[in-house]
């Protein structure tokens, strides 16, 4: 169950870094719903260096859904669309995302197969940015 969440947030999370970011600390909490699941919730924060928020690809790139294929789909400067396609997990879904001033909200409506069992998951997102990145 923590690896269908994590790669449905890492999932939801690449449309979402697509778009310009500026760096700091950004906070992610997610809620998942399902007929046969209970509501699972999720908080994830990352920070995004400058490069990071650059190209979006090195913010992501070590996500478990690697394997995912996300396509892109209509993109307005307070919306982004997209599709996503997950072959190993038998995941297939699409999402949008409506980006508001260091707010984002998105919705990712996806279909699993588990196990021969046709399951429809609803994964909602909304993240915000917390600040300058914490030193370690």
């Amino acid at each position: 169950m923590r690896s269908l969440l994590t790669i449905l947030l890492a999932a939801a999370s690449l449309p979402v870094a697509a778009r310009a970011m500026e760096p700091g600390e950004r906070q992610y909490a997610s809620t998942m719903t399902s007929p046969i699941l209970p509501r699972p919730q999720a908080t994830v924060t990352q920070c995004a260096s400058k490069e990071d928020a650059a190209d979006p690809t090195r913010f992501t790139a070590h996500s478990p859904a690697a394997d995912c294929q996300v396509t892109p789909g209509s993109r307005t400067s307070e919306n982004y669309s997209w599709t996503v396609s997950c072959p190993k997990q038998g995941m297939r879904g699409e999402g949008k995302a409506r980006f508001g001033c260091g707010t984002i909200e998105s919705d990712m409506q996806t279909t699993m197969d588990m196990q021969g069992q046709k399951m429809d998951m609803l994964n909602r997102t909304s993240g915000r940015r917390l600040g300058p990145c914490k030193t370690k």
